[in-house]
């Protein structure tokens, strides 16, 4: 369920000079708090990619969190938001 504990990542397929930054890598959190995570890309637009975030369970699986175009994946449309700046290159869950 979505109050399992779980590690955020991004996840991006790229290729030449490009470098994707999660500013936060790993985190705790009590069950009802608040945490936003960030990235940032340099070397490409972050226009030119689909962007999405991912959770990884307990057991290693991925699960899909958040798209850009305000595609969320089974559970986390009403506990989540999303953004994608890609003027800034930015992308924040």
């Amino acid at each position: 369920s979505w109050s399992d504990h779980g590690l955020f990542s991004l996840s991006a397929a790229v290729t030449g000079q490009v470098a994707l930054e999660q500013h936060i890598r790993a985190l705790a959190v009590r069950e009802g708090g608040g945490v936003t995570f960030q990235c940032s890309m340099s070397g490409v637009s972050m226009s030119s990619c689909y962007m999405f975030w991912y959770r990884q369970g307990p057991r290693g699986s991925l699960d899909w969190v958040f798209r850009e175009g305000d595609a969320y994946g089974e559970g986390f449309q009403d506990r989540l938001k999303g953004t994608v700046e890609s003027s800034r290159n930015r992308f924040t869950l």
